[in-house]
């Protein structure tokens, strides 16, 4: 079985991952719920980091309410990590480091027609009376490929739809769409990537990724307009939050 290692090469901090892997584990119950972890010593042998490293991350767990610690009898999983708040907005990865002034490619793999049974294959539940338009896209920061989508847009919304590969490559999908997103539903997991995605995001198997099943709401409305299955690398969005 591959573990997940810290990489020292990245610009997330070391304690960042550590934070996220032992979260990891608790999600795939490698940890269970009550159970003792390692020693901090034992830790930073397992993954040749220091111990201040390990007490960086184990501050973040703590306060995250994910582990609860006592002097002498050691650290146990008091909760189990379930979802997670990033450093985007719902206005889009696009916008938002458009925003920031970070230059950002977008490498548009297909776009389709789609049935909702197509989206069952990525872990997603569409309605199935409705029709849709697939879009695969690779993002990348400084030619580094760093997300992958799958999205399904509903066409209920978007009867007269037109979208090409040209516009999306240089162009916010949510400003072609002219939509104002003011909330969306999110499922997350930690994943070791599969070989297609190591292959879509030029990483190794080992490499730790952010797996998210999105629906976006448009302002105002009570069904979503976007269905979404992304993969990110997890030190795109810096901090992550657990609740």
């Amino acid at each position: 079985m591959r573990s997940l290692q810290v990489d020292k090469t990245s610009f997330t901090p070391l304690y960042k991952q550590l934070f996220f892997i032992i979260c990891q584990q608790i999600q795939n119950g490698s940890l269970p719920l009550g159970s003792q972890l390692p020693t901090q010593k034992e830790i930073a042998r397992s993954y040749n980091v220091s111990l201040i490293v390990v007490k960086q991350a184990w501050s973040e767990l703590i306060n995250a309410g994910i582990i609860s610690s006592q002097r002498g009898s050691g650290s146990v999983v008091c909760s189990v990590p379930e979802g997670v708040s990033y450093g985007h907005t719902f206005r889009g990865i696009t916008r938002d480091l458009q925003d920031a002034s970070v230059a950002i490619e977008n490498r548009i793999l297909e776009i389709a027609p789609r049935r909702a049974r197509d989206a069952q294959a990525d872990g997603l539940s569409l309605p199935a009376q409705h029709h849709y338009l697939y879009i695969s896209r690779i993002r990348c920061l400084n030619n580094r490929p760093f997300n992958h989508e799958k999205i399904y847009l509903d066409l209920s919304f978007f009867p007269d739809l037109q979208l090409t590969p040209q516009a999306l490559e240089h162009t916010s999908l949510y400003s072609l769409l002219n939509v104002t997103s003011d909330s969306a539903i999110e499922k997350v997991e930690a994943i070791l990537p599969s070989a297609d995605l190591c292959e879509k995001l030029q990483i190794a198997a080992n490499k730790p990724l952010l797996s998210v099943a999105r629906q976006t709401f448009q302002a105002g409305k009570d069904s979503p307009f976007e269905y979404c299955r992304y993969y990110v690398l997890s030190e795109y969005f810096g901090e992550i939050h657990y609740h």
